[in-house]
């Protein structure tokens, strides 16, 4: 599997190389609104799942590759990434071996732990998330591992925030149904206004989650919670669409290029390009209504190749 993918476009750390440190699909969480696929292994147990010396090797040569350098390494992907034990040796090794800033995305499920905490502190950039305040509202929306209580999430995340240097953009999700009535609204901006942050960010389902009937709120109800949360809040969502409508495109254009040269299943694809396979799966399927490429079924698996190859 390729732990490298990118780089991508993105509106709150420019030019950003992703780096997935995690099996598809390990996590702690299983969000409701997740596009990339209901959580398989839902853990809090960290492992170190790849060498960090192999996800360097990895990670050079696509450096080597680009034309244009990231702006930024960006440790996110299909699961937690403060699941990966040796998180600390990986941020400073990879800021040794490319000169760039190194920022986390995190659900803050983890940050409970000492260990997350301390080895999170050489991130440049940390992107914490707290979609809800309120216990119902956060076990039916993150459907959590049992270890990862809302008291202990919120708990971790203060303490690590409080002693954190470095830039914060902080998000929240917010889905009709789940966590958008005023009383969630009230409980969460009392949290994150005791929280050392730089900016909150709030942001909607774009893409299907795991549960039928997901749907973002429109952009008049999430401009009202954006100025109940503040001058600190801006609503990231129309942003994060275009800048996925850019990612599908650049994502069509290489999965295009590949299926010029030959015909390949949608775990070839996965295996040659490390997108997460459902995530492939519904990429090619809409290239297939598309036109772009077609289908065939050979010795019981089904093929995708270029209409014009």
């Amino acid at each position: 599997m390729k732990k490298i993918f990118g780089p991508v476009p993105s509106r709150r750390l420019g030019l950003s190389l992703g780096v997935d440190v995690l099996p598809y699909k390990t996590c702690s969480f299983d969000c409701v609104y997740c596009e990339c696929g209901a959580t398989t292994d839902l853990t809090c147990e960290r492992r170190a799942f790849y060498p960090v010396a192999e996800i360097l090797e990895e990670l050079e040569e696509r450096l080597l590759q680009m034309k244009d350098t990231p702006d930024v390494i960006t440790l996110s992907g299909s699961g937690e990434p403060t699941l990966y034990a040796p998180l600390d040796e990986l941020i400073t090794r990879a800021k040794e071996l490319s000169g760039l800033p190194v920022a986390v995305i995190t659900n803050s499920s983890l940050l409970f732990m000492p260990e997350v905490r301390r080895e999170l502190m050489g991130a440049d950039v940390v992107l914490p998330s707290l979609d809800a305040a309120l216990e119902a509202s956060y076990l039916r929306i993150n459907r959590p591992h049992p270890q990862c209580t809302l008291e202990r999430t919120i708990e971790g995340l203060e303490r690590f925030l409080a002693d954190y240097g470095g830039r914060v953009l902080f998000e929240i999700l917010v889905i009709e149904g789940y966590n958008a009535e005023e009383r969630d609204l009230k409980a969460l901006k009392r949290e994150v206004e005791r929280m050392r942050v730089d900016s909150i960010q709030l942001n909607t389902a774009i893409r299907p989650g795991t549960e039928p009937g997901i749907e973002p709120l429109d952009g008049e109800t999430l401009d009202a919670i954006r100025s109940f949360f503040g001058p600190r809040c801006e609503v990231i969502a129309s942003a994060e669409t275009s800048r996925r409508r850019h990612e599908e495109g650049a994502l069509e254009d290489t999965v295009l290029a590949l299926l010029e040269r030959r015909p390949c299943t949608a775990l070839d694809v996965h295996r040659s390009t490390g997108i997460p396979l459902a995530k492939i799966t519904a990429l090619l399927e809409g290239m297939a209504k598309t036109g772009l490429i077609v289908k065939e079924t050979h010795g019981n698996e089904l093929f995708y190749e270029a209409s014009r190859r």
